[in-house]
């Protein structure tokens, strides 16, 4: 129990005084609401067929940005004047005989007061009998939310369930394992709402997390509160002014949320219960990918444990409270697996992300480029591994492109490869250098080879794998069909894009330790694995993927320039016939061959983007400075964790970017919101606020390649003529060298902070600086290949 009592009878102001503050009573009738069926021994309880989906949200009038310092202190009390309370309530029976039995509402609190969040559920489901008097309400609740962790703060006893009920997903709250229970009229009473929460911003496909594109999903559009942006966004902050100036507009608002949230929760319990035989509604979206490749594996019976190198293992754990041991049962790696965990995890990565270019590039016909569907494409290649004849390796001669197969490797590039293939890991994210030392999977390893590389292996392991078995392939082609069945942005369409492209990410969850915060325990712990983690397979589809792009890479002749690569794309200058001549190399046609198998086309390069001319700054910072024909795919913009304000958007907000970087001086400090974190909430008790932060524009060079042919720049931007350093990049030559300069790059700056705007600029740091001039600019002479 969550020691939290319903009332039976409860009254609430429905609109603002100023309105006339009409009343609204409701009363719930115990002979009108259902029990949970009583569980027989030896039996499962049954699980309900009729729920009660409450959308729910709440609008405030948000207070000033604060200072975390402070309110972590107690000096500032970080509260929202909570301005009303919404919902939407709605029976959804796994007949669907019920589905047009809803209704919304408004409450508005007293001033200064706050809810009871049994109070307001019980008012909800009050609401709903009363519309519906010849209708019975069920015990079990689902409460829906979008972003939870802005709306459930407004609650009276928000503290109390946090610790003892909730969890924290994704920076936001939902419930997990047994419901909230909530007795109706007293503590003692035997009928109880049983209430699971939920949030649909954890629902929702990738590419759709605003409320607003949920809302067009489900079949109706958010409402808008202004026509202009500008004065959306000012009404937004000044919520208290709009319910004072136009309730009606405030009031469709502010329910139109609550209603999107039952819609889409709705859609998704639906949808768990037609493929899982299971009417819930889970806590994500990728938790359905996880549990169809599970599926998927059973109906070929093949044996989840033994696809991922796995046992059972059984040992005696002594039961205090039952007085003798009981059987445990828990999964472990066989032991020839368990040996290479911690060295085959180490060659797992993330994707390549590179700047090629600083500075203004040539103009030219830029075409961003993606590998089409890259991550579950390599997934599908994936073959059922024969784990317990695993072996350590002696030479990396007859690793091919498709083993699973590990190295620990000593490499050296020829002088002519432009884009080295090998990653190596330093505490400043991967980079790939001409030589060094790369712990690395065989698609890496195999193109290194083919690409000249000498290798020295230190340490290696191999798998061998069966023909003809792949793990993942009739998974991906099954959600790729149905995504195909259903037009683009509807629902299931989107739906079955998310379930393949996020069931990637569930093989390597748990691997690279990542902490998150608990809230019960009110500390940090580690993130653990899913059903499906395994370092094997993670470390091939990532490296398969970078193998890819770094044999198409290199394929372009040295007069294509090659701008960046971030993950799983590239922007460059190459032809169409150029594309096709890149394409031939072996990886690129497994690709392709690979694409053909999953979707019955070949088509291997989609184009994001295309533009005219693009200035970058460091990995993961770019803009455009002459923007293609296409309004919707002219604009590329890699703003590198800048923040800028939220009324900027497309061009505007590309063109403030570049401005930014071009008027620089080395002493900008950006000042900007976010809202406060969910520790930060719970340990203060503070709602979900803005707070203030403040950073240090970089928007300089990150020194992850080497310099070439650094020199002066003008060019066209906001119709002036500019000027700026540019150069092109060529691979350093080792991790050490990387080192060296960022250091000194570091100690340079460390009086006054510097800018590389002009060639005087840069000479000035070449001349500061203690290292051999190889180290700070590549000798382009040596090769034409270094030509990016």
């Amino acid at each position: 129990m969550s020691g939290l009592v319903a009332k039976t009878k409860l009254t609430f102001r429905v609109e603002p005084e100023e309105e006339g503050g009409a009343t609204q009573t409701v009363r719930i009738d115990r002979r009108r609401m259902t029990s949970p069926e009583k569980k027989k021994r030896g039996k499962p309880r049954k699980k309900p067929d009729r729920r009660l989906v409450i959308g729910f949200d709440t609008e405030y009038q948000s207070a000033d940005a604060v200072d975390v310092t402070e309110v972590r202190r107690g000096e500032v009390e970080a509260k929202n004047l909570v301005l009303s309370y919404q919902y939407s309530t709605k029976l959804v029976t796994r007949s669907g005989g019920s589905d047009d039995k809803q209704v919304s509402g408004i409450i508005i609190p007293d001033d200064g007061k706050r809810l009871s969040l049994p109070d307001f559920i019980a008012f909800a489901v009050g609401a709903w009998l009363d519309k519906f008097p010849g209708e019975k309400a069920p015990y079990s609740i689902y409460l829906v939310g979008h972003f939870n962790r802005a709306d459930l703060p407004a609650f009276d006893e928000f503290q109390t369930l946090s610790r003892s009920h909730l969890s924290a997903i994704r920076n936001t709250f939902i419930s997990m394992g047994s419901a909230i229970k909530f007795p109706l009229g007293k503590k003692t009473s035997d009928l109880t709402f049983h209430v699971e929460l939920r949030d649909t911003y954890l629902l929702a496909p990738g590419n759709a997390k605003a409320l607003s594109e949920l809302g067009a999903i489900v079949g109706f559009e958010k409402i808008r509160l202004h026509d202009d942006v500008a004065e959306e966004i000012r009404i937004k902050s000044n919520m208290a002014e709009l319910r004072s100036s136009d309730w009606p507009l405030f009031r469709d608002y502010a329910i139109r949320d609550a209603e999107i949230c039952v819609s889409y929760a709705e859609r998704v319990l639906r949808q768990h219960d037609a493929l899982f035989d299971a009417f819930e509604l889970p806590v994500t979206l990728t938790s359905f990918g996880t549990v169809l490749s599970i599926m998927d594996w059973e109906k070929s019976k093949e044996d989840r444990l033994s696809i991922l190198g796995k046992e059972r293992f059984d040992r005696p754990r002594y039961n205090k409270s039952l007085g003798y041991a009981v059987k445990e049962v828990s999964e472990v790696y066989i032991e020839r697996v368990q040996w290479a965990i911690d060295f085959v995890t180490e060659t797992y990565h993330g994707g390549r992300n590179e700047q090629f270019w600083y500075g203004p590039a040539p103009e030219g016909k830029w075409r961003d480029l993606d590998l089409s569907s890259a991550y579950t494409t390599a997934m599908s290649l994936l073959r059922k591994a024969r784990w317990r004849e695993s072996r350590q390796l002696d030479s990396v001669d007859g690793i091919g492109p498709f083993d699973l197969a590990f190295c620990c490797v000593d490499f050296e590039f020829p002088e002519s490869v432009r884009f080295p293939t090998l990653p190596v890991r330093t505490a400043n994210g991967i980079i790939f250098p001409r030589k060094g030392r790369s712990y690395c999977a065989a698609p890496e390893v195999w193109l290194a080879k083919q690409l000249g590389a000498e290798l020295k292996l230190d340490y290696g392991v191999s798998v061998p794998v069966e023909d003809g078995a792949p793990v993942f392939r009739s998974f991906i082609m099954d959600c790729i069909k149905r995504r195909n069945e259903h037009p683009k942005g509807t629902f299931d369409n989107l739906f079955w894009k998310e379930v393949g492209n996020s069931t990637y990410g569930k093989t390597a969850q748990g691997l690279r330790k990542k902490r998150v915060y608990d809230v019960r325990d009110d500390d940090m712990v580690e993130l653990p694995e899913s059903r499906i983690t395994q370092p094997f397979f993670a470390s091939f589809i990532t490296s398969y993927t970078r193998a890819v792009l770094g044999e198409i890479l290199n394929a372009f002749p040295d007069d294509v320039h090659v701008f960046s690569v971030t993950t799983d794309g590239f922007l460059a200058t190459p032809t169409d016939e150029q594309i096709e001549a890149a394409m031939t190399g072996d990886l690129a046609q497994s690709f392709m061959q690979a694409r053909r198998d999953l979707v019955g086309d070949d088509n291997a390069l989609e184009v994001k983007h295309a533009i005219g001319q693009p200035i970058g700054w460091r990995t993961r910072g770019s803009a455009t400075l002459k923007p293609g024909d296409d309004e919707a795919t002219g604009i590329v913009l890699q703003k590198g964790g800048i923040k800028v304000d939220e009324l900027l958007r497309g061009k505007a907000e590309n063109d403030h970017i570049v401005r930014m970087f071009l008027n620089r001086d080395g002493k900008q400090v950006i000042t900007y919101t976010t809202g406060m974190g969910i520790k930060d909430m719970l340990r203060s008790n503070a709602d979900f606020v803005s707070r203030e932060n403040q950073k240090q524009l970089r928007m300089e060079f990150d020194w992850k390649r080497k310099p070439v042919n650094p020199r002066d720049v003008t060019f066209q931007f906001d119709g002036k003529e500019h000027s700026h350093l540019a150069f092109g990049t060529a691979p350093l030559d080792t991790v050490d060298e990387f080192g060296d300069v960022r250091e000194a790059w570091s100690t340079y700056n460390k009086k006054s902070r510097f800018c590389l705007k002009t060639l005087a600029d840069y000479e000035q740091f070449v001349t500061a600086v203690l290292l051999p001039p190889s180290a700070l600019i590549a000798d382009v002479g040596r090769s034409t290949a270094l030509k990016v």
